[in-house]
């Protein structure tokens, strides 16, 4: 199951490191959220009141999600459940059930964006989540987090597709953050250490083991690779999955995604993947057809995207450069 705070926690950091793609309000205090229950006649799932506590509301280049601002009617979400209700009622329709609370709206269709407050998940801390006027399919996702996520995700891809045209850019960009330390991989490793509530590492890969790994996967495994198998055996790391050869999990893997039972468009095979992120259904991999200095550069790659859809040019210089951003990263978003 996704940890469903952790998912939050990534939201948040997002918003935090580009703050010129959203537009958030101060934050709300309990008395306004009460109000806003007692208005609605609801009771806020616990994640959405989080996000009321943190941003009030939200807004990208194309997308809002309601919360409140009476400053803004159009981002206000009694304003707007009210306002609709009213444009159902002067067209003799039903009002929107009050089990739905509609957080945004597509502007092709005018329809709504709703958490079922019928349909709650994550231990009561979250509700599914539905179009309305109903859709064939039942439930669009699992939580108003994943929502969130989905919306800042696609507002950050925006913001640095739009910064890469600009040659002056000082955008930070992912595969930028990257440095010129001389020992990137010992700084990751003491990070490591250094946060032991954290780390879910492995038994320690002896020389054999990662042969059997080359012999297998038909490659030579990069040196920083190598070292951190030898010391971490791969494992978890916060949320994130860094793959072990316990019951030969790493190879499986990866022969599984060159050979999919289940997919049309299988893993290039100048790729191996290392690690999986299971919040945004992502691989890294080390790509043999891009070595520098005897190192693949690390690129991101999903399940059923043909190869020819990716743009590398945010890739990470190597697999050390790549620990480190994971391990820095997940220690800013559970600090």
């Amino acid at each position: 199951m996704v940890n469903i705070n952790a998912k939050f926690n990534r939201c948040l950091k997002m918003i935090e490191k580009y703050p010129q793609a959203f537009v958030v309000g101060k934050g709300s205090t309990e008395n306004e959220i009460l109000e806003v229950e007692n208005r609605l006649q609801v009771t806020l799932p616990p994640m959405y009141r989080e996000f009321l506590r943190k941003f009030s509301y939200l807004a990208t280049h194309d997308e809002e999600i309601w919360g409140i601002s009476p400053s803004n009617n159009q981002l206000d979400i009694v304003f707007r459940h009210q306002k609709y209700n009213e444009e159902l009622r002067s067209s003799s329709q039903s009002e929107v059930p009050s089990h739905l609370l509609a957080i945004q709206m597509e502007d092709f269709n005018s329809s709504l964006t709703c958490l079922d407050l019928n349909a709650m998940t994550y231990n009561d801390q979250e509700a599914k989540v539905c179009f309305y006027p109903i859709d064939a399919q039942p439930y669009y996702a699992d939580s108003f987090t994943q929502v969130l996520f989905e919306v800042c995700d696609s507002a950050v891809s925006s913001y640095l597709d739009d910064a890469a045209n600009i040659p002056s850019s000082t955008i930070e960009k992912v595969s930028e953050i990257k440095t010129e330390r001389k020992d990137v991989y010992s700084e990751a490793k003491a990070l490591i250490y250094e946060h032991p509530e954290l780390s879910e590492f492995g038994e320690a890969l002896s020389d054999a083991e990662l042969e059997l790994i080359e012999k297998e996967l038909k490659i030579t495994l990069p040196k920083s690779y190598v070292t951190f198998m030898k010391e971490f055996g791969g494992g978890k790391f916060g949320d994130n999955i860094f793959f072990t050869m316990f019951n030969n999990e790493l190879v499986k893997t990866n022969l599984e995604l060159y050979h999919p039972k289940d997919h049309e468009h299988a893993l290039s095979k100048h790729l191996v993947a290392v690690y999986f992120d299971d919040l945004e259904e992502f691989y890294a991999c080390l790509d043999f057809k891009n070595v520098m200095n005897g190192e693949p550069k690390i690129v991101y790659r999903e399940e059923n995207v043909p190869e020819e859809d990716y743009d590398d040019r945010d890739a990470f210089k190597s697999f050390s450069d790549f620990l480190y951003y994971i391990i820095q990263d997940t220690i800013d978003v559970n600090s």
